[in-house]
């Protein structure tokens, strides 16, 4: 037979996720094996496109010939990540138009990202995610724990076919799916006042008899909640109104809490999908639906929500958008003023917080607020003129991200106008642009995750900053070392963007996204100021409590937790009273990172290493790219031993081999130098050592030669910290060096606090 194959029948794949890759390599191996075709490797690049071609135009010829190879490649850069997948294994519903079986097998999939579930907390998390009738149903008809998963899902399928009519559940004012009304009996036209059916309230033969029937407020039709259309004046008069943003434009809303779901009218919603749906009022009008979509929502106070909502072509009672409560659950509920002032919020939090002062902080180069109620964070930089620029000069709008991080990074930040990070620019609002911010896609190679990060360098000219008080961070790894090995590490969730800026200053924060300006309206990672921001913030939270305080140490986003103290999960309680959400904290005794070196358990004490692979030797060598690779050699490690020096050596001699940063070297003793460094590390690292360090006696060792001098700080027979320094061409005696040698040793060891210090060297001047 001859083996042809119809490229239509398998689906192009971009590398977005909106595909799982598993699934797509599946379909094209099916495809595949019935057109008797082998080597599925010559296949799959025709049906790449945009970053999924890009990674395949990366690999090297090996990898692209063997399908084993290729299909490692293509999973390894798009498969789920696994913390990502869990997060929406535990949150994943059955959708309204969805098949149990579909929604099974997505959860199937999603569990496989991060290493599989068994069956039962598979049967759990199905039912868990279907809608709160069919859960009732099901556990009314027999008892679950005598149930197959398999069996589950036949109930499901048997109870959706004779109990969901509609299309769109759940919703306000008594939506159904307009191609399901014929089909049965209780979606047929139902008279409110007779209960006849084939006509409505306003035709009723009743009430042509003079049995008048005033229907006001909520009725449940067919199990389902409904609200009736009023008149507009009279819903206005009933029901309360309140200014919420509807992805990022602020619309007047009515909040009606007898809508179980909201009403959008199709201007206030961009992202709907088709699903033929109607509206009936409870007098019998019909209002057309377009379907279903979702909005961002950003109250007053600073709450935000994803919600789903219902999309018409004429507004609902006049309005823009009706807010139901399953926005209203999702801000954290509602209350209403006897001046009908409404305010979201549950009253327990209201409660908590109540014990939660504003706060006021001012700074020289920036000012702090924090509202309790919202429980939001706010800050606003000082111009080093007190006024600021008229307008900034840059016109670049994004510096071109690489082919293999250009996916990734566009999916961060449609993540970011999502979480309202980012949100479309309104003149009428904030007045004209006076600033636009490059948009820069950073590879993150601790996390292989890719990150939008915007260059600031023309802003930061005009914001002084100052310094004295930022953290180092070599010091506060000696201070975090010496905490014991009954430790924990908590860290902040988007540390940055959980800080709000001031709308004065959007207009200098705006950036251009796929044709479109928008602005950050949180703080930005490379503004010079926003570290000092971040240090004050967590300073304050965390001095409010006096054990918290004494059990915790801080660097920028990080906190080390020492739990014989204070426990780790009080201090991420006492972080979320005041608004900072953090990642569940880690034991660092169970390997985790801190301050970008892994650290874990072993033998009764703490040890770590790099955290980070250091790469390949580069390419082309220059200034700028041997400074680079060296940068990743020692980095901020503590122990570097004779890496330390030879990585210095190299800098100096690069330095002296050219005469720019990005002119290419030609010496040949250089790359070999280099070749040979990459290759003793790679069989033996020096960057490692123990992590705890205790006492106040220390064994420092001190040398001096004709390149270099050296220290070396010992405690409890173990090299805590070494360092190094090159010495200059025109050095003095050696003598001089020795004695050099021995002072910043000394200097070392006082930063450590150490209180005994045996020096240890082998010149007779300085001994």
């Amino acid at each position: 037979m001859e083996k042809s194959l119809d490229l239509r029948l398998i689906p192009e794949y971009d590398g977005t996720a909106r595909q799982s890759i598993a699934e797509w390599l599946e379909k094209v191996e099916l495809v595949c094996k019935l057109r008797g075709i082998d080597n599925i490797a010559d296949v799959i690049p025709l049906r790449l496109t945009d970053g999924a071609f890009a990674v395949y135009l990366q690999l090297a010829d090996e990898e692209r010939r063997s399908p084993d190879k290729l299909k490692d490649a293509l999973l390894g850069a798009f498969s789920a990540d696994p913390y990502d997948a869990y997060e929406e294994f535990i949150t994943r519903k059955l959708g309204a138009e969805e098949a149990p079986d579909v929604f099974l097998a997505a959860l199937r999939r999603l569990a496989s990202c991060f290493g599989g579930v068994p069956e039962k907390a598979l049967a759990c998390a199905f039912v868990s995610g279907l809608p709160e009738n069919l859960r009732k149903l099901l556990k009314a008809g027999a008892r679950m724990d005598d149930l197959s998963l398999n069996q589950i899902v036949g109930r499901v399928r048997a109870i959706i076919k004779d109990e969901r009519p509609i299309g769109v559940q759940e919703v306000c004012l008594g939506a159904r799916d307009s191609k399901a009304r014929s089909q049965t009996e209780g979606s047929a036209r139902r008279c409110f006042a007779c209960d006849g059916l084939d006509h409505f309230v306003r035709d009723c033969p009743t009430r042509t008899q003079g049995q008048r029937h005033d229907y006001k407020g909520k009725r449940v039709r067919g199990g389902a909640a409904g609200a009736g259309i009023l008149p507009s004046q009279t819903m206005i008069g009933a029901l309360p109104t309140v200014q919420v943003e509807v992805d990022g434009v602020e619309r007047n809303v009515l909040v009606d809490t007898g809508c179980s779901k909201c009403v959008a009218h199709v201007s206030c919603c961009a992202s709907w999908r088709k699903s033929p749906a109607s509206i009936i009022a409870v007098d019998g009008s019909e209002i057309r639906c377009q379907g279903l979509g979702t909005v961002q929502l950003q109250s007053a106070e600073g709450g935000r929500a994803k919600v789903d909502v219902v999309v018409t072509v004429r507004k609902p009672l006049g309005f823009d958008f009706i807010l139901g409560m399953n926005a209203v659950m999702a801000l954290g509920g509602v209350s209403i003023s006897p001046r009908r002032h409404v305010r979201f919020g549950t009253e327990r939090e209201e409660i908590s917080a109540a014990g939660v002062a504003g706060i006021k902080l001012e700074e020289k180069d920036f000012a702090l607020t924090f509202d309790p109620v919202a429980r939001c964070w706010t800050t606003a930089w000082r111009w080093s003129d007190g006024r600021g620029p008229d307008v900034l000069r840059n016109k670049v709008k994004e510096y071109a991200p690489a082919a293999g991080a250009k996916t990734a990074y566009r999916e961060e930040l449609w993540n970011w106008i999502e979480n309202g990070w980012l949100v479309p620019y309104d003149e009428k609002k904030y007045g004209p642009a006076k600033g636009l911010i490059p948009l820069i896609a950073v590879v993150q190679r601790c996390k292989e995750k890719v990150r939008p990060v915007m260059d600031f360098r023309e802003l930061n000219a005009f914001i002084e900053t100052f310094t004295a008080d930022a953290d180092v961070c070599a010091q506060r790894l000696r201070e975090w070392r010496r905490q014991g090995p009954n430790v924990s590490v908590i860290d902040l969730k988007a540390a940055y963007l959980q800080i709000h800026v001031e709308k004065s200053l959007w207009p200098f924060q705006t950036v251009t996204f796929d044709g479109r300006r928008f602005c950050l309206t949180r703080l930005g990672f490379g503004l010079n100021v926003a570290p000092l921001v971040m240090k004050a913030v967590l300073n304050c939270v965390l001095a409010k409590d006096e054990d918290i305080k004494r059990g915790t140490s801080a660097y920028l986003d990080d906190i080390l937790v020492n739990e014989d103290i204070v426990k780790a999960s009080r201090v991420e309680e006492h972080l979320e009273r005041y608004g900072l959400l953090c990642k569940p904290p880690e034991r660092v005794g169970d390997g985790t990172r801190v301050l970008r070196l892994r650290v874990w358990g072993e033998r009764d004490r703490l040890v770590w290493r790099r955290d980070t692979k250091v790469g390949d030797v580069p390419q082309r060598l220059s200034r700028r790219s041997v400074f680079s690779y060296c940068g990743r050699l020692t980095g901020h490690f503590p122990v570097c031993g004779w890496l330390r020096v030879a990585a210095a050596f190299l800098k100096r001699a690069v330095t002296a081999a050219t005469s720019s940063w990005d002119e290419a070297v030609e010496s040949s003793w250089l790359k070999t130098f280099l070749g040979e460094i990459a290759a003793r590390m790679s069989k033996e690292d020096p960057v490692r050592g123990t992590w705890n360090v205790s006492g106040e006696r220390a064994r420092l060792w001190v040398d001096a030669s004709a390149l270099a001098i050296g220290a070396a700080l010992e405690v409890d027979g173990s090299i805590v910290e070494d360092a190094a320094w090159l010495r200059p061409n025109d050095a003095c005696h050696i003598n001089m060096a020795e004695v050099d040698a021995a002072i910043k040793g000394l200097n070392l060891a006082l930063s450590w606090n150490v209180k005994t210090v045996e020096l240890m060297t082998d010149s007779s001047t300085v001994f």
